[in-house]
């Protein structure tokens, strides 16, 4: 059976537009923790954890770079318990998409669509994304070679033209509050970076997945500066009170520019670039999901499971919250950090013990993709 490959430019750009999107959308840096005028300073902190869960990610996906993270999770674990783990990990894939999800279709439906059903926005962002997975990841690598160019410049025009509103006085004071507000800011952000859990099943895809830790240590530095940036210019063109208020702080921003009498709703170049990200983010993490239950199922072809697990996609995205207020209640770091460290950071601390001991004891099967 033959391989599909991506680059490893084509896992950067897949892994920066999966972590901008969200971040910048929600800014959680500014929304869910007490951070206000310092959220420049969370977005940094958050950064360095990101790097942190890349790390964790990557550097045990290395050590077995021809398996997925469902292949050498039984490996080390055993078929039982490695099934349990890489069934947590699989519930991740489908909550991070649907979430997400719902979340861009909540965008539309109150600023540009209101008449239009949740379900049929959802469903269409969902089938789209089925059609490139089902094409193969592949597909997917030059989707995001063609769409990234258009986030970028969209993304990078938005702040742009926000620029000249900025009132400096927005940012002070510096740090007067101590740590603990940038720190209560940074935990779900920092939550938010479990989205790097799909490195661990792109590693096999890659032309060289022994490369691939320095090419997700790349996007996470770069989306770490877009959010540092993006939480700089949203505080201080809104200020910290009304921003951290605003359900979506940066396009609120946005909305609130205006260039010139001519000029003005640019706040449809975010949206865009939304939607750009938001299609590479569900189509990959739809393809993670597919491909690890197949797996875990022992099919050969994961493309038989997308349509099933798109379904399931949507229904979740759609009833899997009542409102927006759900979202953001789930977004606060009481309750995303909690629940992140149970399915995620328990599990992989598991997964680096047991690959520790093994290696001081030498009895690692399967490693550098030995049967």
């Amino acid at each position: 059976m033959v391989r599909e490959k991506i680059a490893n430019r084509q896992l950067l750009f897949i892994l920066f537009m999966i972590r901008s999107t969200v971040v910048i959308a929600t800014l959680p840096v500014l929304t869910t923790g007490e951070a206000a005028q310092d959220a420049w300073a969370a977005a940094t902190l958050a950064l360095l954890g990101s790097v942190v869960i890349v790390l964790m990610v990557g550097g045990l996906g290395t050590k077995f770079p021809s398996l997925t993270i469902v292949e050498y999770n039984q490996r080390l674990l055993g078929k039982y318990v490695g099934g349990l783990v890489s069934l947590a990990f699989l519930w991740l894939f489908l909550h991070i998409a649907a979430t997400d999800t719902r979340v861009y279709a909540e965008v539309l439906v109150s600023g540009f669509l209101p008449l239009t059903p949740l379900t049929f926005i959802t469903a269409s962002m969902v089938i789209l994304a089925a059609l490139v997975v089902y094409l193969g990841i592949e597909v997917l690598g030059r989707m995001a070679d063609v769409l990234m160019p258009f986030f970028t410049l969209f993304i990078a025009l938005s702040i742009a033209g926000a620029l000249r509103s900025v009132q400096p006085h927005n940012l002070e004071p510096v740090l007067a509050r101590g740590l603990g507000p940038v720190i209560s800011g940074a935990v779900t952000p920092i939550a938010i970076s479990v989205q790097f859990l799909a490195l661990a099943m792109l590693i096999p895809t890659l032309t060289i997945p022994e490369k691939a830790t320095s090419s997700a240590l790349v996007a996470a530095t770069l989306a770490g500066i877009v959010l540092i940036v993006a939480s700089s210019v949203v505080v201080g063109v809104l200020g910290p009170d009304l921003g951290s208020k605003a359900i979506f702080p940066f396009f609120e921003m946005v909305r609130s520019i205006e260039i010139s009498a001519f000029l003005e709703r640019i706040e449809a170049l975010t949206v865009i670039a939304w939607g750009l990200g938001l299609f590479i983010d569900v189509a990959t993490f739809l393809y993670c999901g597919a491909k690890g239950l197949a797996q875990l199922l022992g099919l050969r072809d994961y493309r038989i499971l997308v349509g099933p697990l798109a379904a399931i996609w949507v229904l979740v995205a759609v009833y899997g919250y009542e409102s927006l207020f759900a979202i953001m209640r789930f977004f606060s770091p009481d309750v995303i950090g909690p629940y992140v460290a149970a399915i995620f950071l328990g599990p992989y601390l598991l997964l680096w013990g047991t690959y520790i001991a093994r290696s001081l004891l030498g009895k690692i099967p399967g490693q550098k993709g030995g049967q």
